[in-house]
């Protein structure tokens, strides 16, 4: 079990760029932990990743120090590539939290939504986007649809 560890860690460090997972087909890696305790080695999986063929994060596990299941995100994208859709879920399968993304027609993140564990609206997130292409402003309301915060984006040119 030694040399597995041993030659999978090297692999992580290079694998870890969406452009190096599409190029060599890596469907999944497992990051394990080795800690050493009272002169014993003591192994556990900490993260493990499944990607898509464009390299991208479609489900992420991840692990307690004891190698039990702490909790999963399933991450789902369009066909740009954008993020549309992340739902955590805990050990037991069940849904702790969900966020839906929009993007506008250039691309750029327009809209989140955060859901709760039963579906519910917890706070949507409205991005103002300038004629750059650069977000300006984040607006997020409540469930109401009170305005809670907004964020400004400064930017030097």
């Amino acid at each position: 079990m030694r040399i597995l560890i041993l030659l999978l860690m090297p692999f992580c460090l290079l694998a870890q760029s969406k452009k190096d997972i599409r190029k060599n087909g890596v469907k999944g890696m497992t990051e394990v932990i080795v800690e050493y305790e009272n002169g014993k080695e003591v192994s556990h999986n900490d993260v493990s990743k499944k990607f898509d063929k464009e390299g991208e994060v479609i489900l992420e596990v991840n692990y307690d120090k004891n190698g039990a299941l702490k909790d999963k995100t399933a991450t789902k994208f369009n066909k740009d590539g954008d993020k549309i859709e992340e739902t955590t879920f805990d050990a037991a399968g069940k849904q702790i939290n969900r966020f839906v993304y929009k993007y506008n027609a250039d691309g750029e993140k327009s809209e989140e939504i955060k859901y709760d564990a039963k579906n519910v609206i917890i706070s949507r997130s409205v991005y103002t986007i300038n004629g750059k292409g650069l977000k300006t402003e984040r607006k997020t309301y409540d469930a109401k649809g009170k305005l809670m915060q907004t964020k400004k984006y400064i930017y030097e040119f």
